[in-house]
């Protein structure tokens, strides 16, 4: 492999000239590698590699770098996807290009499935030349550019993912204006996917109390727990269908109800389309004072059950 290859495969195989400059790669390599078809002319002064990300190439040829979703989602962080290719532009930048021909005007941002973010003052600068922001440079433009449930959502994933620090989170917010800053305090690490979280912000919403990740003797850690004893369990598209994971689940349920709680099991589409039902269903149970042990349980040797997770969220 070059010198070339190896700098040009760093930079995500989209990179400046100028970039490429700084790091010792001499013009006529360059001129050489486009005219052999090694490299890609993607916009003025920026060449890729053939085999380079789609979406990295589509947002330099818009005329930015690739940000927010866009990025995060390349690192496995939950994202509420809105199938948009996120481009950073500077502040003043007026010539886009349309992601798939250069030579064609963006137009209305958003009517190629492109979504623009300009430059925030006050962030850190990209280094120059690179075709891909940073994971904090990415969350700035998240805060900007998504709702507040979605952040904590992504933040979430974040955090579980150990890709970004508590600690370097609220940094990041420290720049943000101020109404921003109090998304930290809604941010659970403990959570395993963007349903559970959304699952945790709506209960909240609503002042019901649920402790997350909590761990049951003979089930393992279920994903919310309301109360006491009534446990709201999220099924993900990608862990819950296979028949192993069906099989287990069942299982898990079915020792959860001869332990004496409630299982309200709900899927993707139902969290994603169907909240509201869900959160009836719920508060319905909280009013009949269902997600408590009551004497009744006591009696019949339920309630004994020795639970750990996080602190219960007493709001009502």
């Amino acid at each position: 492999m070059t010198s070339l290859e190896t700098i040009l495969g760093s930079a995500g195989g989209v990179a400046s000239l100028s970039y490429l400059q700084t790091r010792g790669v001499p013009r006529r390599e360059v001129d050489r590698e486009l005219r052999s078809g090694a490299l890609l002319r993607v916009r003025q002064g920026w060449v890729a590699s053939p085999a380079a990300n789609a979406e990295i190439v589509q947002a330099v040829r818009v005329g930015g770098v690739l940000t927010c979703q866009s990025v995060l989602r390349r690192l496995g962080v939950w994202c509420d996807d809105d199938r948009l290719l996120h481009v950073r532009v500077g502040k003043h930048t007026t010539h886009l290009s349309a992601p798939h021909d250069r030579r064609m005007p963006l137009g209305r941002p958003g009517s190629r499935g492109v979504r623009i973010h300009r430059t925030v003052a006050g962030s850190e600068a990209l280094e120059t030349g690179r075709s891909v922001d940073s994971v904090e440079m990415a969350v700035i433009h998240l805060f900007h550019c998504e709702p507040r449930d979605n952040v904590i959502v992504s933040l979430d994933s974040i955090l579980n993912k150990r890709i970004l620090s508590h600690e370097r989170l609220e940094e990041i917010a420290s720049i943000l204006p101020k109404k921003f800053r109090s998304f930290l305090s809604l941010v659970d690490s403990a959570a395993q996917s963007g349903l559970e979280t959304k699952a945790r912000l709506g209960l909240r919403r609503h002042g019901i109390p649920y402790r997350s990740q909590v761990f049951v003797e003979g089930v393992g850690r279920v994903d919310l727990l309301i109360g006491d004893r009534v446990v709201l369990e999220v099924d993900g598209e990608a862990w819950h269908s296979g028949p192993l994971a069906y099989a287990e689940d069942r299982r898990r349920d079915l020792e959860l109800l001869r332990q004496g709680f409630v299982v309200v099991r709900v899927s993707y589409a139902q969290v994603m389309n169907q909240w509201a039902l869900i959160e009836e269903v719920i508060r319905s149970l909280v009013a009949r004072r269902e997600h408590m042990w009551a004497g009744r349980h006591r009696r019949a040797g339920l309630g004994g059950i020795a639970l750990g997770g996080e602190q219960l969220n007493r709001t009502i």
